[in-house]
């Protein structure tokens, strides 16, 4: 095994790169004129249904092309285009009570000169929306509404194109009239790519919407008009700078999605007889603990661990639309901390409205130590503090209640920010102890495992999974990997480098892959945690040699930059 070195620094980041500051360019827009005035694509002429969890020609709103006369509305947006697409939902409750996602995309139009960047930062979605006959306050919700930008003919989760999340108060009231939007793509998700330059040369404006469960007493219409993107290379970020700590051997989650505040990233258990239900007594209790090294995270930041009955291990939708669900919160708040005990029975798509078990506690201010949650029958239990403040909690006695928590059941332990200072956060857990349910007691030191023990736990609950970034979210950390290092974005272009010493020598600044490769180790991929930051683990054998050789002795000191350009190797 590798030595670590006595001594590291971060230098300062370099670059040489320069940018160009070009005048704005318009380099797409949908005028909707593929169609004639007045003509409809509710047969699927123009746009396609990207997803939608019914059968097709089901639930889809009437699209309609068309231009503001003869009857225009207050702030027709005349300066550019006249024509606008209206998308014309049926709120009958008949309709769209299966309904769940829904999502179109307009367009495959094709990009117009000047698109030369890569960088989201350059461009602006620009378009004009009005909202007709009654409010869209009841449309969204689980994890939209949204609207995106895509190419080759894709749309969501195509791994082409980027995207972001709206509240729905973003539309405005019903009969305003036309508001004019332009919003830079910086901040869009780039979970499934970030495609501008298609291979195809077109562009699709994507939108999407969570229908299930409302009604209106009328149609709702939403109308789009002059939606086009533009192009300005902007003067260059500052550099990003880097933090660098050790990497404590244990379990660390991150919030790493930034697309809405409750999705929730983590892990659940592989076994599926987690209940305690028909098995705890006093004489043989059934727990649940969990051992934080640190949860010293924002206001609200929140872990849930959640009892879900016939849920499949790491489905990130099991909780939301299980119809029973049995969830037990520690959240991070100023003050200290809070606990409780939620539940739900027979209510899929929905979050658990009952409560048994508030409880403050305010002598432990970073969360780490234990927290138990114990059964001693059926419905009674208490919840433990690492301080010791301990409280009892009765659940209902109802049969068909604790039907609804029988074997088989999994726990889904995952992570949310609850607040948008909470992208990005994370906390690191040691040690998970399971004891006295029906398949006995599984207990992990997180902080003597190599490798997360999938025999244990399976790291697919996370509202990312579509995204294949479940690796992103959950970290094994040992004692093989000793330090994190850590830096803010943008980052384009900027490579992570390592050399030996400062001081003389001709060893250059190499990647740590450079120096890992010899030993088939390399860093983990940097992961963008939360929008806002990039992490990367560094083992012991991708630290540098002192003659900069592959396999060399290990350098007592390193010295650790981002580099634009990237090293040679």
């Amino acid at each position: 095994m590798r030595r670590t070195f006595l001594k590291i620094t971060l230098a300062a980041a370099l670059s040489t790169m320069a940018f160009a500051v070009n005048a704005q360019t318009n380099v797409w827009h949908d005028d909707f004129d593929q169609f004639p005035i007045g003509a409809n694509s509710d047969d699927g002429s123009y746009g396609a249904v990207a997803f939608n969890f019914t059968a097709a020609g089901f639930g889809h709103p009437f699209v309609m092309i068309t231009n503001n006369n003869p009857d225009p509305l207050p702030g027709d947006p005349s300066y550019t285009h006249t024509n606008n697409c209206a998308f014309i939902f049926n709120t009958d409750p008949t309709v769209w009570t299966n309904v769940l996602n829904f999502g179109l995309r307009i367009g495959n139009i094709p990009v117009v000169g000047g698109n030369t960047s890569t960088s989201l930062r350059d461009y602006i979605l620009n378009f004009d929306v009005a909202v007709q006959n009654v409010d869209i306050s009841g449309i969204g919700g689980f994890i939209s509404p949204g609207f995106g930008l895509y190419g080759n003919g894709g749309g969501e989760y195509s791994g082409d194109g980027c995207e972001t999340n709206i509240p729905v108060s973003f539309y405005p009231p019903a009969g305003s009239g036309y508001v004019h939007y332009s919003i830079s793509l910086a901040g869009f998700s780039t979970a499934h790519g970030s495609l501008l330059n298609p291979t195809d040369g077109t562009l699709s404006f994507f939108i999407d919407f969570y229908m299930a469960g409302h009604s209106y007493p009328g149609n709702v219409e939403i109308d789009f008009a002059n939606i086009s993107l533009t192009m300005s290379n902007q003067p260059p970020p500052p550099p990003p700078t880097m933090t660098m700590q050790r990497a404590k051997p244990g379990m660390r989650i991150f919030a790493q999605d930034n697309t809405h505040t409750y999705n929730q990233e983590g892990f659940g258990t592989v076994d599926l007889n987690q209940s305690w239900i028909g098995v705890a007594t006093p004489a043989n209790p059934v727990s649940y603990s969990l051992t934080f090294g640190d949860f010293d995270t924002v206001n609200n930041y929140t872990l849930y661990a959640q009892f879900t009955q016939n849920a499949n291990p790491g489905d990130p939708f099991g909780v939301y639309f299980g119809a029973n669900a049995l969830v037990w919160q520690i959240t991070h708040q100023d003050s200290g901390f809070t606990t409780e005990i939620d539940w739900k029975t027979n209510a899929p798509t929905g979050n658990e409205t009952n409560n048994a078990l508030p409880l403050t506690v305010t002598t432990s201010t970073n969360g780490q130590g234990t927290w138990t949650l114990t059964f001693t029958s059926d419905t009674d239990g208490t919840v433990t503090a690492p301080d010791g403040t301990s409280t009892a909690f009765t659940l209902p006695s109802d049969p068909q209640w604790k039907a609804a928590f029988a074997n088989p059941l999994t726990i889904d332990f995952g992570t949310a920010p609850n607040d948008t200072a909470g992208f990005g956060q994370f906390i690191d857990i040691t040690k998970i102890a399971i004891s006295n349910v029906v398949d006995g007691t599984e207990y992990d030191d997180l902080t003597t495992d190599d490798v997360l023990n999938t025999s244990f736990w399976n790291p697919g609950f996370s509202y990312n999974s579509a995204n294949a970034n479940n690796a992103g979210s959950v970290f094994q950390i040992s004692t093989n990997t000793p330090y994190w290092i850590s830096w803010t974005l943008p980052d384009d272009g900027y490579v992570l480098a390592t050399k030996p010493t400062l001081m003389g020598g001709a060893v250059d600044w190499f990647t740590p892959n450079y120096y890992g490769s010899g030993f088939g180790i390399t860093t983990t991929v940097p992961q963008t945690m939360g929008g806002i930051r990039k992490w990367t683990l560094i083992p012991n054998a991708t630290l540098p040699t002192t003659d900069g050789t592959v396999g060399g002795t290990v350098s007592p000191s390193a010295f650790f930059r981002l580099q634009n350009p990237a090293p040679s190797q």
